[in-house]
């Protein structure tokens, strides 16, 4: 089909779209007699040559419903009956396009006896595409989703996977609190780094923090410093240094060391890594601090009213996230968020694996630090049932563990029943502890239970935690230790597309031997009506003592926000009350964006307390392409103080040093050869610098990412032959992006033969290099980028070539393309 469309101010624009398997070498016929418009006889063949393939094996990237599959090299054969070429896609290459392999069995319209036999995809699947895409050496493949395989979503090849370019950053986040009250001003000042340099395919990584504050001595801790190097061949990963155990079955410790652990994420698509997300309330411009064995992941600064944090980095899958909100006249307040493991699935046929061996570090100088080794296995033993045994071992420590999962039709199961024998000081203490995880999320009613969690020890159970404290304690035998342990994590949508919003649930209970316990229970619901939100939510918190009761409170929370206006950026005013046991309080405040276009957000807020008084406070917050910058301001009775963040990243690699937001585990880097300031349309904020570079802050691993440039402020002296790049990056690489760009003057040329006669439409125009710029349209005329204010092209068509020059005037920058004749003078010998 033919596609036209005729404009007084803008030149002719052609699309030809047609639908095949792959084009014969027979010539395709094409009634042209409907084109209206049309000054001369009409050349297809340039528009038809481009898409045609002959017979031979070719090298090609396959991709399967839009998604990439891996290179591979594939025959194309001519089918007898029709003569035209196709690609030869046997049954392997339909099983890892994840195509259902026993729905086409059981249908009959598949023999499977001769495996490598040519399919013909579209007569054995209803609306089955096959494509090539000659120019980028693509086969596209395109399979209905019920004749798909679950499972084997987002799967790459790793003959794609990208070990990136050498690369060094520095990952920063910087937060200052100046804090003044009647007695006294304090400063208080934190930095948090990740580090890493990036090195073929090694990659070595840091991870420390600074804190300082008024009267109390500077600290500097160094959590990890490790190197890294991905085992493709026993899809994992490779380490050295201080890192942490794995905590499939034990508690994740913290060693110097080795490490060779599996790496899921070089699976299909599976359970991946669970984060929690933390919530709470802050009363008024507060500072957040979150803690995992007490080293601090994370600090901001937060507005007054509920907030969420879900993007943390915690270094060991178990230990217990404490979360303290300090509010502006210095109250502190102090959380603790369970963090445990999801339940030990593994696919059928599938190893999981862990070894860990070094020297036991806390990062505590007064801890012993035993040489030790741990391991653990899982198997997948058939699709619904994985099996798992571990071990961890010192001089005078050993742990025995075994498990098993289950997947069922109410969810994920498991079990693992762990033995410890521990030898400190003469004395030999020994017991059991049982566990049991569960997660699902229930399809029809749309409930995750993200994590529920039960953990029963007998009193002489240890861990190698507590082994070590009762080794560094010279024979004093360590009391309270774990008894029972219960998580609970629920999320739930109400109605279809959460029409009647959603609640969570967060529960956590802890019983010692010996003592009394802790227990949290934090829940909360949001909805919206029409353009108005609100939120309800309550914190529970309660101390068990040695003999009752020693302590507990309980925090709710009603939030609502409504714009100010009609627009998509309207600003939002909102109102927050909050009471517990020895307080209430209300905020009343304004917040949104300075103006529709505008990265930068404001709020301001007044509120009162009954222990505190009236309050007041602003904030402003910005996204650039470099770093994001926050700044807030509170004052209240007796007090006032001030905050500042500011987080991002420096990058430095081949091409020079970049400024960028904060990036993840595995960033990209875009290169638009000599353009400045090109937006990367899918990262808020990114764009290039001076040196044409941008830092697109995240990428997934092994998994296709795309990578589009938003060209449309670029102008028509630019021209980026493809604006969408894909990578598939290894874990922890910085994949390098590349993009052609071309710069020039946009002109409209009409064609002419060497009698003045229009040349025909679909003729080619193409530069000195024989590189096609453009196709003519019916009316003989072409839209090219040229380089040189002057020069040669030449113009193909209907077998001829002839070269025609041009001398273009001055430039008018008020044009968004120029006009000029190209008039044949001479012949091209082929």
């Amino acid at each position: 089909m033919f596609l036209f469309k005729r404009d007084g101010l803008a030149p002719f624009s052609v699309a030809l779209v047609f639908s095949t398997t792959c084009l014969a070498d027979a010539e395709e016929q094409f009634n042209t007699s409907f084109l209206q418009g049309a000054t001369s006889a009409i050349d297809l063949q340039s528009l038809l040559a481009g898409s045609r393939v002959l017979p031979g094996t070719y090298r090609v990237d396959l991709y399967g419903n839009d998604m990439l599959v891996g290179r591979r090299d594939i025959a194309f054969r001519r089918l007898p009956d029709s003569h035209k070429v196709q690609a030869c896609l046997t049954l392997d290459m339909l099983k890892q396009l994840g195509v259902d392999i026993g729905k086409l069995q059981a249908s009959g319209k598949l023999d499977v006896a001769d495996a490598d036999a040519c399919l013909d995809l579209p007569a054995l699947i209803d609306h089955a595409t096959v494509r090539y895409d000659v120019p980028r050496l693509r086969l596209l493949v395109s399979v209905p989703q019920s004749a798909m395989e679950r499972g084997r979503r987002g799967y790459v090849d790793p003959a794609l996977w990208d070990e990136g370019v050498p690369a060094a950053f520095i990952n920063y986040q910087v937060s200052s609190n100046r804090n003044s009250t009647d007695a006294q001003t304090t400063i208080a000042n934190n930095v948090g780094l990740r580090n890493g340099i990036n090195l073929g395919g090694w990659r070595l990584r840091n991870e420390s923090n600074f804190n300082s504050s008024t009267g109390q001595p500077s600290t500097f801790k160094s959590n990890r410093s490790y190197l890294q190097h991905d085992v493709t061949a026993l899809k994992g990963q490779f380490s050295a240094g201080d890192i942490f155990s794995d905590a499939d079955l034990f508690d994740s410790v913290r060693y110097r060391g080795l490490k060779l652990a599996s790496d899921d994420g070089m699976r299909a698509d599976s359970e991946r890594g669970y984060a929690p997300v933390i919530r709470g309330i802050a009363q008024s411009s507060a500072t957040v601090e979150i803690r995992q064995n007490n080293y601090i992941l994370y600090t901001a600064n937060v507005p007054p009213g509920p907030f969420e944090i879900s993007d943390i980095y915690p270094s060991g899958s178990n230990g217990d996230l404490e979360i303290t909100v300090i509010e502006a006249d210095g109250r502190r307040r102090v959380t603790v968020q369970a963090f445990s493991s999801l339940p030990i699935m593994v696919r059928e046929g599938q190893l999981k694996y862990s070894v860990s061996a070094g020297r036991y570090n806390s990062n505590s100088d007064d801890q012993q630090t035993p040489e030790f080794i741990s391991s653990t296995v899982a198997y997948g033993v058939s699709s619904n049932l994985s099996a798992i045994v571990g071990t961890q071992a010192t001089e005078d420590f050993q742990a025995l563990s075994i498990g098993a999962g289950r997947n069922t039709a109410i969810g994920a199961i498991s079990l693992d029943l762990t033995h410890s024998s521990s030898r400190t000081f003469g004395q030999t203490l020994k017991g059991n502890s049982l566990r049991a995880l569960y997660a699902k999320t229930f399809t029809g009613t749309d409930t995750n239970f993200t994590l529920a969690a039960y953990r029963y020890s007998t009193e002489g159970y240890r861990t190698l935690s507590e082994h070590v404290e009762e080794l560094s304690r010279e024979g004093e035998q360590r009391s309270g230790n774990s008894k029972t342990r219960t998580d609970l994590t629920v999320n739930q949508s109400l109605g279809r597309n959460q029409q009647f919003g959603s609640i969570y649930l967060n529960a956590s209970d802890q019983r010692y031997w010996g003592r009394g316990g802790s227990q949290s229970l934090s829940a909360g619901y949001s909805n919206y009506w029409a353009d108005v939100s609100y939120n309800l939510s309550a914190t529970y918190t309660k101390d068990v003592g040695n003999y009752g009761p020693a302590n507990n409170d309980t925090l709710f929370n009603l939030s609502v926000s409504f714009p100010l206006g009609s627009k998509p950026r309207a600003p939002r005013a909102f109102v927050s009350a909050s009471t517990q046991k020895d307080d209430s309080s209300t905020q009343v405040g304004i917040n949104g964006y300075l103006s529709e276009d505008s990265d930068t957000y404001y709020s301001v807020q007044g509120g009162n307390s009954r222990t505190g008084g009236s309050t007041g406070s602003a904030n402003l917050s910005t996204r650039t392409p470099v770093m994001d910058i926050s700044a807030g301001y509170s004052q209240g009775r007796g007090y006032n103080s001030q905050s500042l963040n500011v987080a991002g990243s420096i990058v430095g690699h081949a091409g020079g040093i970049n400024l960028g937001q904060t990036v993840g585990e595995t960033f990209a880097l875009a290169q638009v050869d000599g353009v400045k300031d090109v937006k990367i349309a899918s990262f808020s904020g990114a764009k290039t610098a001076g040196n044409g570079f941008a830092v697109v802050s995240n990428a997934q691993p092994y998994r296709v990412n795309w990578i589009s440039l938003d060209t449309r402020d670029l102008g028509g002296d630019f021209e980026i032959e493809n604006a969408t790049q894909q990578v598939v990056p290894r874990r922890g690489a910085v994949v390098l992006a590349r993009y052609a760009s071309k710069t020039g003057r946009r002109v409209q040329f009409s064609l002419f033969d060497a009698h003045h006669q229009p040349i025909p439409f679909g003729a080619a125009l193409e530069d000195a290099a024989g590189k096609q710029l453009a196709i003519s349209d019916p009316s003989g005329k072409a839209l090219a980028l040229v380089a040189d204010d002057a020069g040669t092209l030449t113009i193909n068509w209907q077998g001829q070539r002839c070269e025609a020059s041009y001398a273009l005037p001055e430039r008018d920058k008020a044009l968004n393309y120029e006009r000029a004749s190209l008039v044949c003078r001479a012949p091209v010998a082929d």
